[in-house]
């Protein structure tokens, strides 16, 4: 293997694990072509320096007058021979790896579990304990109806259940709050159909992209509805320009690694899977930032504007019972996520006060107003689902919302704070 003259790190994430000039980092690769690890501060600081115009010498001086630390050119060598070893450097090795992998991945007709064994168990018996420990731990809704009330008559309820809000982030810290979103699915849906809405948390080459692919879990399969998503897509063409509607049905590998659909699909299994037949509609969302920038109503964009409607009247003419799902999370503050200030009682009840705003206009029905809450404040608290949400919101157009579970994930050391939500939406 030869040693890159001038190395460049991929664009990659880079976490702090604990505190103090001897902590560790971990070096993650969101696109999922590299396995995470643990780095010292010291190889840490020097992976940030890689930027593909210093030589090793010159890393060398870099690392020097930034941290105050030298080191040899044998350890800086070692360091960089790491990183290419496991596919962290953008260079010809990791361009042939990558588009190995895509193509693998494009063959397959269902995706992977990609976080079974890391975010949850592998192990079916083990996840089925896991899941349900959601339910009936602290915080959670309770047993789920495993038998008898769960076949009640949905038709003779005074509303339906139309959707639900669910967290996406990871199971330990979020875990009540899927619970009590999937409850309502169980207890209150006779849907035959999930629209899954998920954040994307990389690029698409447009602003959604749908997936024909059926989702793995180690409880089963969660198939997909490809004749919905062709229906969907027909619709789509008809309405947007040919580039964007074939790129929202060609863009398949943005989903290889993401999340915040993998787990709606595997808690869809868990309390659906040998119940009842069901399918779901993979959908990522992309970045709205454009929108909060130019203090612009997502709906008043042609490419929004076309895949809602379309999402809509494919819904409407599809002849099955429909649920909504959007697998998001909302605020991310701390120094973390680039704030200045450690996160005290005072500021995180204040992210409590603003959340609770701004779930009222989802429960309100109101995408307009959950847009223009976050944009007035130029998304300051960076709220992750919120392309998902309004996108969902504008789909179902629910005639009111409840919410279940509000919840905050801090840090114990206060350098960050996630917040995140279960509502049930309903018509």
């Amino acid at each position: 293997m030869t040693i890159p003259t001038r190395p460049r790190v991929r664009e990659l994430e880079l976490v702090p694990l604990a505190n103090g000039a001897d902590g560790m980092y971990a070096l993650r690769d969101p696109y999922g072509y590299a396995e995470t690890v643990a780095l010292p501060m010291v190889a840490a600081m020097l992976v940030t320096l890689m930027n593909g115009k210093r030589t090793l010498g010159e890393l060398r001086q870099a690392f020097q007058r930034k941290i105050g630390k030298s080191l040899t050119f044998d350890e800086v060598k070692r360091v960089v021979e790491q990183m290419d070893e496991r596919y962290f450097l953008d260079n010809e090795r990791f361009t042939a790896r990558e588009q190995s992998m895509i193509a693998e991945y494009e063959a397959l007709r269902t995706r992977p579990a990609a976080h079974a064994g890391d975010a949850y168990p592998a192990d079916e018996s083990a996840l089925q304990d896991h899941l349900g420990e959601l339910f009936t731990g602290e915080g959670g809704p309770g047993l789920l109806p495993w038998e008898g009330n769960v076949n009640g008559d949905f038709a003779a309820a005074e509303s339906r259940l139309c959707g639900i809000m669910s967290p996406h982030i990871d199971f330990r810290r979020g875990g009540p709050a899927f619970a009590w979103a999937y409850d309502r699915v169980l207890s209150e849906s006779d849907a035959e159909l999930f629209i899954i809405l998920g954040t994307a948390h990389t690029p698409l080459e447009g602003l959604y992209s749908v997936s024909r692919k059926d989702f793995d879990t180690p409880l089963g399969t969660a198939p997909t509805d490809r004749e919905f998503v062709d229906a969907l897509s027909q619709r789509t063409a008809s309405r947007a320009s040919t580039n964007e509607a074939a790129a929202m049905f060609r863009d398949e590998l943005p989903h290889r690694n993401e999340h915040s659909i993998e787990f709606q699909a595997l808690m869809l299994q868990y309390v659906l899977g040998g119940r009842r037949d069901y399918q779901i509609v993979p959908i990522l969302v992309g970045s709205f930032h454009p929108f909060v920038l130019h203090q612009r109503v997502p709906d008043q964009s042609p490419a929004v504007f076309d895949f809602v409607n379309a999402l809509r009247e494919t819904v409407a003419n599809c002849g099955k019972r429909a649920c909504y799902v959007a697998g998001v999370d909302m605020a991310h503050i701390g120094r973390q996520f680039g704030d200045a200030e450690l996160l005290d009682d005072s500021r995180l009840k204040e992210q409590w006060t603003d959340d609770q705003q701004l779930l009222a206009r989802a429960c309100a029905g109101d995408s307009v107003g959950w847009f223009e809450h976050v944009s007035s404040s130029e998304d300051r608290h960076r709220i992750c689902g919120l392309a998902p949400t309004y996108t969902m919101l504008e789909a179902m157009r629910p005639e009111r919302g409840e919410l279940l579970k509000y919840d905050q994930a801090v840090a114990d050391d206060g350098t960050s704070c996630v917040s995140f939500a279960s509502v049930a939406f309903y018509e």
